[in-house]
């Protein structure tokens, strides 16, 4: 049978209200944009913003880790 999905279904899986979510997923997409600005840029001029990459890897590593209750 199948199921019908829900758009609370994810979030509380990870123990996150709809809008606590919504906002945790719009920060990621905006620091996922902002890196990605920046990686583009060292392409070019490798000088700049040398360990921006491996920094917002760490940095939302942590912040994944911490968030919500990961039960998914």
């Amino acid at each position: 049978m199948n199921k019908i999905y829900s758009i609370f279904e994810h979030p509380n899986n990870v123990c996150m209200s709809y809008y606590i979510h919504m906002k945790f997923a719009l920060y990621l997409s905006y620091q996922f944009f902002i890196s990605s600005g920046k990686s583009f840029i060292h392409a070019f001029i490798p000088s700049l913003f040398i360990t921006s990459s491996s920094d917002i890897i760490i940095e939302l590593d942590e912040l994944l880790k911490k968030s919500g209750c990961r039960n998914d």
